[in-house]
């Protein structure tokens, strides 16, 4: 793995960041399998995993920002919700319980450990969501000099004092400072890993549904039986709706003045 330094223009997509990405996923999923038999041996690499993908966000979304902040958040709508809101409606079918409509639109913010939550990935991306509309300030904040970045910071945790979850926003920084740097790997720009991180997101978003089914139906082992399920579900998802979405988020961006 190589970190090299770069002038900040904006450039394609790096495919290490893709297969990091999709590793991260496999390790949350590891995470619910393993607390599906009581184990919370891997909480803390799924905690460092998610709070990894703010970091890539913030990283990713800084090197492609141009400056339209209208076109940037309807990109991100069309590329977020519907994978999002699909999950959501089957999460509550699963549940058996009325939806909280104000979900759909990722509010109110849910925390991790909420017994309420039909999806429990759900709530890192209710932080993702409400993280964009200060993308402005995230590339200010983090494209500039360290001593900017570190006072966006000191606002940042005095913010967090006000409302706990504006801590997000302090991984978008850092990623938006590193947006620098190159990531380089060939072990995760090989086949596997940039598979995983083709589906990482239907992956994210669907995997504990598939967990909690089969969880009901077959005890903690059924976590493990459920495994090729978990994958093909997230391949389905990403191929007849995330898919889609990625394509129409890139045509608004070209069509819409």
């Amino acid at each position: 793995m190589e970190l090299t330094s770069r002038t900040p223009v904006k450039e394609g997509r790096l495919l290490a960041i893709d297969g990091l990405r999709g590793a991260l996923a496999l390790i949350v999923l590891t995470h619910h399998i393993f607390f599906s038999f009581g184990s919370r041996l891997m909480l803390i690499p799924s905690s460092v995993a998610v709070s990894l993908f703010f970091l890539m966000s913030g990283y990713v979304l800084t090197r492609s920002y141009d400056g339209d902040y209208v076109r940037f958040l309807l990109r991100r709508f069309l590329r977020l919700w519907p994978v999002y809101a699909a999950c959501l409606v089957v999460a509550y079918a699963i549940a058996n319980r009325p939806p909280i409509w104000t979900e759909f639109i990722w509010f109110p913010y849910i925390s991790p450990l909420d017994p309420k939550a039909v999806d429990p990935p759900m709530w890192s991306l209710i932080l993702e969501s409400w993280a964009m509309p200060f993308m402005p300030f995230i590339v200010w904040a983090g494209t500039s000099s360290t001593l900017r970045t570190a006072i966006a910071m000191v606002i940042i945790l005095c913010a967090a004092v006000i409302y706990a979850p504006t801590l997000v926003l302090l991984f978008f920084v850092g990623g938006a400072f590193l947006s620098k740097l190159e990531l380089r790997s060939s072990l995760l720009e090989s086949a596997i890993p940039q598979w995983l991180g083709k589906i990482s997101y239907s992956l994210y978003l669907s995997h504990a549904l598939v967990l909690i089914v089969f969880v009901k139906l077959m005890g903690p082992w059924g976590s493990i039986f459920s495994i090729p399920i978990v994958f093909f579900a997230a391949w389905l998802i990403w191929f007849t709706l995330e898919r889609p979405s990625i394509w129409l988020s890139r045509r608004a961006a070209r069509t819409i003045p």
